[in-house]
């Protein structure tokens, strides 16, 4: 038989609009959402419940802030004279330098060793220990020459105000002592308990302490801990949680944060090293200035013997020989003599000072030692970069930590180099300078011949004046520059100091109001994945909205859930509501098949169990109801599920008529309902399949055609056995099943492109087994019913136009 091609025909099978692996209803995620609230209403309270917790148990830590003002400056005072300014200090020093001076381990180990952490003391709690540092309740002094435990909680428990019980347990331990700062590891157990009075001296081989009470009394439900802290370990400690940052590109100031769980000893640390950070930087300064006095006093000491000496000599020769003073001639050649010769002091002091820079630069310790060599007047600008090349490059090159460290191998590199440079330099200045005492010398010596002709006494009293006058000028010369030293040592101040002191700025953790934000989102986030998650892996259709995005096939009609126990529901429910879903079906049906006199009608489904018999009985039920002489055929030779419905396993059926055995009126049977007839399977054949696609088949149409009004086809279902898609193109409409939360989206949108490609286009998709929901108030208000979610049908007929479901 031909299909059916007139403007009623329904679209093409094969038009699917959406994947079926993964579909987001988002009417039925609205509905879901009412359904399960009681999970909003546990996660929710339960997550907040747990951030409680967690902010209640756990210890929080806490930020203390300060800014430094860092001032980055060049060389200073011009090198007129000889001592102005200290020229040899760095020249433009980098303020990324100076950061990492600050945060580097020395300056962090200076600050620790000038604080009380040694010792931490803590309250314990039930499930949180909390470290008190300003008042603990009580003061523990230790021996640093003795052995002291480390890192193992030592608990004291108050007996009354003059005694307390101090009980320690370890299953191995090190000691540590702190002058010297050896440390020693044991692996012997430790149960210690023992009661002392306080102010009494508790010695044992790894404890020496003295513990005072600053106002503790007894109490059962406290208790106090303390421990020993490496100073190294603490070193690391702070040097992790320290932070340093410029408040701006191109700005002098930086913002010190440091994070730890007692605010109080933040801000302690961050005032400490403030002032052992700004205290270095002036105490570098002053090295300078120290060296400067130290070389001059050294000089002095020199010229106050020659000085001396020269002033003896001078009184004993007037007084001896009765002269007091020379004619104008002797006084003009000595004054010549004596500039000769304070020009030659100055040549010699001035070689003595590169000498100095010569040896200073030449030790093997260049590298380790901090530089701050003695400042003078330097004349060579190449000595005088140099020397404050490497002052600059040995400053940077103490702020890295570590002896691998590749960029501080790069720096010891640089440094001998410019050493190098220097020490070339100094060698030739040096050859400058004693080529120019030379000359001044044979200089003098010419003026000191002429002397020579002038009488001896009056000579030998100019040479002894001329002599005591260079050594008091020269004296009274490095005195002054001393002086001048020890002011600009006075005066010196710190590059850096103290724009915003130390204080609290708040909790780092827990954030208490962002970790109820996240609580509370996580609380409906978790329900809402579930709900979204529940209907994404689900593969079962759920609804008619779902349906109609696998497909474009039109869903011709709903049918109810039936709970009446019976098959034929129709027949024996004419008035339910089942019954009516099957009147609206057949009147789809009448329309699209109204050019067609008796209508060969397929039903099937993509797998087994979604109801093909059910509706295709009551279709064939409701067809006879309106007077249409109707046959259902059982089809479904394989696994006939008609004739136990019908109870007609012991009867003959299709088998045997397409064997030839018995006649078409032997296998037609009456129902107990008016016009409906029963052609059952009869017995389950081998070869279904070729039966069905033998020329008999239209034969057997043809013939049915004649005595009926409508066929109803119950055939196999579609995704297993070729059987129903031979019946499907004799039929011409196939209604397709779909039975709610069974049918797999897979299954069901992979079979329906199977029948686009088989070119069956006739079709049209049945809803089957929709859970009925009754209304709050029963049958005085009718029933409501939704089909699947966002689909339903509302019917507002008074009591009594339907019986119950």
């Amino acid at each position: 038989m031909q299909q059916n091609n007139s403007s009623n025909q329904l679209r093409n099978p094969n038009s699917q609009n959406q994947s079926p692996q993964f579909m987001l209803d988002y009417k039925k995620l609205l509905f879901d959402l009412l359904r399960f609230w009681w999970l909003f209403a546990i996660t929710i309270p339960l997550a907040l419940g747990v951030v409680l917790a967690i902010h209640r148990y756990s210890p929080p830590i806490y930020r203390a802030s300060m800014s430094l003002l860092m001032e980055e400056r060049g060389t200073e005072n011009s090198r007129e004279s000889m001592m102005e300014g200290f020229g040899l200090t760095p020249g433009q020093r980098s303020l990324d330098n100076q950061i990492a001076v600050l945060t580097s381990r020395d300056i962090i180990r200076k600050t620790i060793d000038q604080l009380d952490f040694h010792i931490s003391y803590f309250a314990a709690g039930r499930l949180k220990d909390t470290e008190v540092y300003s008042n603990p309740g009580f003061n523990v002094q230790m021996d640093s020459s003795a052995a002291q435990i480390l890192n193992v909680p030592i608990y004291i428990t108050i007996l009354n105000e003059n005694q307390f019980e101090l009980s320690v347990k370890s299953e191995g331990f090190n000691t540590i002592h702190y002058n010297t700062e050896a440390t020693q590891g044991s692996g012997s157990l430790i149960d210690f308990e023992e009661t002392f009075s306080f102010g009494e001296l508790v010695e044992t081989p790894w404890l020496r302490i003295i513990i005072k009470n600053n106002g503790l009394k007894a109490s059962s439900d406290k208790a106090y801990y303390f421990e020993f802290n490496h100073p190294e370990s603490l070193t690391s400690y702070f040097s992790s949680v320290l932070n340093a940052q410029k408040a701006g590109e191109n700005s002098t100031i930086v913002n010190i944060s440091v994070t730890g769980h007692n605010h109080q000893k933040n801000t302690t640390f961050l005032n400490k090293l403030s002032e052992t950070f700004i205290h270095a930087n002036l105490e570098k300064k002053n090295q300078i200035a120290t060296n400067t006095i130290n070389f001059i006093e050294e000089q002095l000491l020199i010229i106050s013997d020659s000085l001396s000496k020269k002033g003896t000599e001078l009184s004993s020769y007037r007084t001896e020989h009765q002269i007091q003073s020379v004619s104008s001639e002797a006084e003009h050649l000595f004054t010549q003599i004596q500039e000769l010769t304070t020009r030659i002091s100055e040549n010699r002091l001035t070689f003595n000072y590169y000498d100095y820079l010569h040896q200073y630069f030449s030790s093997e310790n260049v590298l380790t030692k901090g530089l701050a060599p003695a400042s003078f007047n330097i004349d060579n600008p190449i000595i005088s970069h140099q020397i404050n090349k490497i002052l600059e490059l040995n400053n940077e090159r103490l702020t890295l930590n570590g002896q691998s460290n590749p960029y501080k191998n790069e720096l010891d590199k640089q440094i001998l180099v410019a050493r190098n440079t220097l020490i070339e330099a100094i060698t030739n200045q040096k050859d400058i300078i004693d080529e120019s005492i030379k000359r001044l010398e044979e200089e003098k010596r010419s003026i000191t011949s002429q002397l020579y002709q002038l009488p001896e006494k009056e000579r030998r009293l100019l040479g002894i004046e001329r002599q005591f006058d260079l050594n008091s000028e020269v004296y009274t010369f490095l005195l002054r520059k001393r002086s001048e030293a020890q002011i600009q040592k006075a005066s010196n101040t710190s590059d850096h100091s103290l724009l915003e002191k130390p204080r609290f700025t708040g909790t780092v953790y827990p954030q208490k109001a962002s970790n109820y934000q996240k609580a509370l989102f996580a609380g409906f986030l978790l329900p809402l994945i579930f709900i979204v998650l529940r209907q994404l892996l689900n593969n079962r259709i759920t609804s008619t909205d779902e349906i109609e995005k696998l497909t474009s096939i039109p869903v011709i009609g709903h049918i109810m859930h039936s709970y009446k126990g019976v098959t034929n529901v129709v027949d024996s429910h004419p008035r339910s509501i089942i019954t009516e879903t099957f009147r609206r079906v057949r009147t789809r049906l009448e329309y699209l098949t109204a050019n067609v006199k008796t209508p060969i009608i397929s039903v099937s489904s993509s797998m087994p169990g979604e109801g093909k018999t059910f509706c295709a009985l009551n279709l064939a039920a409701v067809f006879a109801y309106s007077k249409k002489k109707t046959v259902i055929i059982g089809y479904d030779m394989r696994k006939p599920g008609l004739n136990k419905v019908m109870d007609l396993d012991n009867y003959e059926g299709l088998s045997q008529y397409y064997i030839g055995k018995v006649s078409l009126d032997d296998i037609i049977h009456q129902s107990e309902q008016e016009n409906l007839f029963v052609i059952p399977s009869g017995a389950v054949p081998p070869n279904p399949s070729e039966l069905i696609s033998s020329a008999k088949t239209d034969e057997f149409f043809k013939e049915l055609g004649n005595r009926f009004d409508v066929i109803i086809l119950d055939t196999p279902p579609m995704g297993v056995v070729a059987d129903p898609v031979l019946l499907a193109r004799k039929s011409d409409t196939l209604i397709f099943l779909a039975r709610q939360n069974y049918t797999i989206r897979e299954a069901f949108s992979e079979t329906l492109r199977h029948l686009g490609v088989e070119g069956i286009k006739n079709v049209g998709i049945l809803f089957n087994d929709i859970q009925v929901k009754k209304g709050k108030k029963g049958a005085k208000y009718g029933y409501g019913y939704g089909y699947g979610y966002g689909y339903g049908y509302g019917y507002g007929y008074g009591h009594g136009y339907y019986e119950e479901q």
